[in-house]
């Protein structure tokens, strides 16, 4: 069963099943059906006989029917009697008088159906037989119950039915069981070839895949498929974890030994208050870049996860935008640079506030630090075919071609970079908060310098 069950899925055991079935279901519908007609016929024949005695009596009187059916001559039957006769006539009678039986046979006393009936008669001479019974009044005094075996036909039908049907079952099931059987054993070859390849996977998972055998769709073809995309996942994460983990330990190893320097420091200068002084802010200073390190990481993981998605309520991202820009506008103006804040009203999108805040905080100090001295900065919000489209970018001096695919990844930092301070995260939360507002980020080419397109879903959306 449990082979039938496993195979019943694929296409060709599930059309030959299928159709196996259906013909075995028309076979014994039209088999029942012909085998209930028989019935009927005898059941009618029965009725049509009640008929004729009650003609026969009502115009000739009780003897007429009495020797019509020779019963004057056996007053009572018992049980060996009955048998005998029931076995040469197919026939048996009962006249009662007043609910008494007068003559007949005795084996009927129970037979009281006004409507015929199937029954089983019970012989000494043969096997239990099926009988049609039948009880009737011929009028206010005489009552006749009659008990008439099977028709032949109806035996001979149903053995016929019976040898149709085992020779269908014989010939159609070896065919089926020999189907399965090859199923079964390409099924299994093609789970040992999985396995196989599965045990390679596991040596390499970066690179190794599982071919597909088979160009057909079927069950094992898609679960090839979807371990091959579950691999490529895994292999992303793992690379992603790797860079995660180089990540972390060059960001950290950094001013952790620093801090380490200055403990060092500490002790030499222990006697001296100022150098001590100046040691304890310095190394503050690099602890809390660690610390910062840490809590962007689990802000981060905290956006991925989604968490922040039950917090998404209708905002109005022109009046949210404008008034970040002209908060840093006077950082900008500081730093020698200008910072062009061009924004349309009531631009409406379902976001977390806390999230978009981040998300444009993050891009501007990007151009902050990034960007030469005097360079014009900008930030763009108006609305767009499939959204709102929000842009902030700068005139130079760009990111190189070679670092442009890597930007939003996790603490990847290009040269030009490096000796300013940071941890690589700050895009790859940019990322995240538009991953999980459904929005689309998308660095241009071709730009002077660095310009970053965001399209948000609007509100209607």
């Amino acid at each position: 069963m449990s082979l039938l069950k496993a195979f019943a899925a694929t296409p060709v055991i599930k059309r030959t099943l299928v159709l196996w079935f259906t013909i075995s279901i028309i076979i014994s519908t039209i088999s029942t059906i012909a085998l209930q007609q028989i019935k009927a016929e005898q059941v009618n024949e029965l009725l049509e006989l009640r008929s004729d005695l009650h003609v026969l009596f009502d115009e000739e009187g009780l003897t007429a029917v009495l020797e019509e059916y020779a019963l004057q001559d056996y007053p009572i039957w018992h049980k060996q009697e009955s048998d005998s006769r029931f076995d040469e006539e197919e026939l048996l009678f009962a006249l009662y008088r007043d609910s008494t039986l007068l003559l007949g046979s005795t084996e009927l006393a129970k037979n009281r159906s006004t409507s015929p009936q199937w029954t089983v008669y019970n012989s000494h001479i043969d096997e239990p037989q099926q009988a049609l019974s039948l009880y009737f009044s011929l009028n206010d005094t005489y009552a006749l119950s009659i008990l008439q075996r099977q028709d032949d036909h109806y035996q001979t039908a149903r053995a016929l039915v019976i040898g149709i049907v085992s020779w269908f079952i014989a010939l159609t099931l070896i065919p089926i069981f020999l189907v399965i059987a090859i199923a079964h054993f390409t099924h299994s070859q093609r789970v040992l070839h999985i396995k196989h390849a599965l045990l390679k996977v596991a040596k390499s998972p970066d690179s190794e895949r599982i071919n597909i055998d088979n160009p057909k769709s079927d069950s094992l073809t898609e679960l090839i498929i979807s371990i091959n995309h579950m691999l490529d996942d895994i292999a992303d994460l793992h690379k992603t974890m790797k860079t995660m983990s180089v990540g972390i330990a060059h960001d950290l190893k950094t001013p952790l030994t620093r801090v380490a320097n200055r403990l060092h420091s500490m002790q030499q200068d222990i006697v001296n208050p100022d150098r001590l002084s100046t040691h304890l802010e310095k190394a503050s200073s690099d602890l809390n870049s660690v610390i910062t390190t840490f809590n962007n990481l689990v802000r981060l993981n905290a956006i991925e996860s989604g968490q922040h998605k039950q917090g998404f309520k209708k905002i109005d991202l022109s009046a949210l935008s404008l008034d970040l820009a002209q908060s840093y506008e006077p950082v900008f103006i500081d730093s020698g640079r200008t910072l062009e804040i061009s924004i349309v009203n009531d631009v409406m999108c379902l976001a977390d506030v806390d999230l978009i805040n981040q998300l444009i905080c993050n891009l501007l100090e990007n151009a902050l630090d990034y960007s030469h001295p005097h360079a014009h900065v900008w930030i763009r919000l108006q609305s767009h075919t499939n959204g709102a489209l929000l842009q902030i970018g700068d005139n130079g001096p760009g990111i190189a071609v070679n670092d442009r695919a890597h930007v939003f990844d996790k603490f990847y930092r290009a040269d030009v970079s490096r000796a300013k301070p940071g941890n690589g995260l700050g895009l790859s939360i940019v990322l995240a908060i538009c991953t999980v507002h459904d929005a689309h980020i998308q660095l241009l080419n071709n730009q002077k310098g660095a310009v970053f397109n965001i399209e948000l879903p609007l509100l209607s959306q």
